[in-house]
């Protein structure tokens, strides 16, 4: 088998050689060729080397990670790259991804997570190893190259006659034609990841049922259709039929088409708008044919009405918190819906995700100090975020990590849903706490879930909640906080309403009874 050529990039030797020892690299399809301290080194020894995967610190001395990828793309090196950091750090993970990295990892560098995606990667990397192969033992040159003077001319010197002989030259029929292309995404499943030659398969399928023929146009595969796709039932049928070729070679697969347009000559259009849908790939509904129509076009827009994002956090909060997570999927799909109605695209979407996971978790951990251990074990997923594929992946993504923290947060909280409520009501009696809210959360009907909470307390809800506030503003005038840091602290911006309150259940202004303490 042919091995991998790997290149490590770090300023710490310890870090350089530990990594050499860490993992089994023969063993895993691997040879480390050589390491570099910084970014000016590995630029040599790519040139000497040309490794197929570079593992590189992000922040280095004379030339960082991120300057030493730019150089490298900027030369046309198409190496795998995984990216290593001291910490999550946002803004480098942001223009991470645009320079194309496959990964994002922390230091101390976990062993298994690494492993992981080295495993990935080697799939992917000999895929593209015989699809080079079969690039360079490809016969039709000639044919390919009239293909590309017909679908990227030059724009400033098209000339429909040269177009039109090109297709005549090309045996396409003439009429409407249309462009479709097809990006191929790795499936997690087992087994040879390409089993047979993809684009082959397609050109055999689309020739038997007369339908064009199959293209180059790195990162696609593309298809000139010299039927376009005119009804649903047209482009079902293609799509399935695209699907059985690519599934079988356990890859998943994304496709968009740019619609139908006069003749061939004009197919350099199609294959533009082509091009603009593929970039909606992410939002776009799977298993059908991605089309630029705009935001209406998107799987996350939909009916979504104007969310407050504050609001829906307090409420995913209370969700992990009290154990309720059938509720969990619907608030997340509807949050992110609500970010794409707004405008977000696909990497502010990710990014605006983890801040709020990550502002969920300190709030957790606030709460619960005996959390602390499992939270730190088990932080926000940044790689596996950006990494995400389909906005579904995303939110699938996003649930199950919360499940996984509220089942850890109520794994010894088995009490009735009136002890929860008063538990949630003594960690949280500084937020806007509303039994209608509670109701939701809970299944209840607002009134009888009242009448419950009132038959086991002896209080209204809104009544027990002022209680547990004012006893706790007792105890932050005891400690001689000021009577406004003492309202704000409870939950009342306005610290004249926190003095009526404060008068009405203890009998004294807030001020009288810190003097008489």
């Amino acid at each position: 088998m042919q091995m991998i050529k790997v290149l490590i990039v770090d300023d710490e030797p310890k870090l350089r050689e530990g990594l050499r020892t860490l993992i089994p690299w023969n063993e895993k399809g691997y040879k480390i060729v050589d390491t570099a301290a910084n970014g000016l080194e590995a630029l040599e020894k790519y040139d000497m080397y040309k490794p197929e995967l570079i593992i590189a610190d992000i922040r280095m001395p004379g030339m960082d990670g991120l300057e030493l990828i730019r150089e490298l793309r900027g030369r046309g090196a198409d190496s795998h790259v995984l990216i290593l950091s001291g910490y999550a750090d946002f803004e480098y993970a942001k223009r991470a991804i645009t320079y194309h990295i496959d990964g994002y990892l922390l230091k101390p560098v976990d062993e298994d997570e690494l492993i992981s995606y080295l495993d990935q990667l080697r799939d992917m990397i000999m895929k593209e190893h015989r699809f080079s192969q079969w690039q360079e033992e490809e016969p039709f040159r000639n044919r390919e190259a009239i293909l590309k003077e017909l679908l990227q001319p030059d724009l400033t010197l098209i000339n429909g006659d040269n177009l039109r002989s090109h297709a005549e030259a090309l045996g396409i029929p003439k009429g409407p034609c249309e462009v479709a292309l097809i990006k191929l995404k790795r499936m997690d499943a087992p087994g040879d990841a390409l089993g047979g030659d993809i684009r082959q398969a397609l050109e055999q399928m689309l020739a038997r049922h007369g339908l064009g023929m199959v293209f180059p146009y790195p990162p696609y595969i593309g298809i000139l259709l010299t039927h376009p796709l005119l009804s649903h039932e047209d482009e079902h049928a293609l799509y399935q039929r695209i699907a059985d070729i690519i599934h079988q070679e356990q890859l998943e697969f994304s496709v968009a088409a740019g619609g139908s347009v006069g003749g061939a000559e004009a197919a350099y259009l199609s294959l533009s708008k082509a091009c603009e849908a593929m970039k909606q790939s992410f939002f776009s509904p799977k298993e059908s044919f991605i089309r630029d129509h705009g935001a209406e076009s998107c799987e996350a827009a939909g009916e979504s009405p104007d969310m407050d994002h504050s609001e829906a956090e307090n409420k995913l909060l209370l969700i992990v918190e009290t154990g309720n997570t059938n509720k969990l999927e619907q608030l997340v799909t509807a949050m992110c819906r609500s970010m794409s109605a707004e405008g977000m695209d696909e990497l502010k979407l990710k990014e605006h995700l983890i801040r709020l996971v990550g502002s969920i978790l300190a709030r957790l951990e606030s709460a619960h100090p005996d959390m602390r251990s499992f939270l730190a074990e088990h932080a926000t997923p940044v790689g596996a975020f950006y990494q995400s594929g389909h906005i579904s992946d995303l939110i699938e993504l996003t649930v199950s990590f919360f499940r996984n923290v509220s089942e850890q947060i109520n794994r010894e909280n088995r009490g009735n849903d009136i002890q929860r409520m008063i538990d949630l009501i003594h960690r949280r009696y500084q937020e806007n706490l509303k039994l209608e809210a509670l109701s939701d959360l809970f299944n209840y009907n607002s009134a009888y879930l009242g009448k419950m909470f009132k038959n086991t307390t002896g209080e209204y809800f809104n009544t027990y909640l002022d209680k547990v506030r004012m006893q706790k503003a007792k105890e932050f005038l005891e400690q001689g906080m000021k009577v406004y840091e003492v309202a704000e602290k409870i939950g009342y911006m306005n610290p004249d309403y926190f003095n009526m309150k404060f008068r009405k259940y203890v009998g004294v202004s807030p001020t009288s009874y810190r003097k008489g303490k």
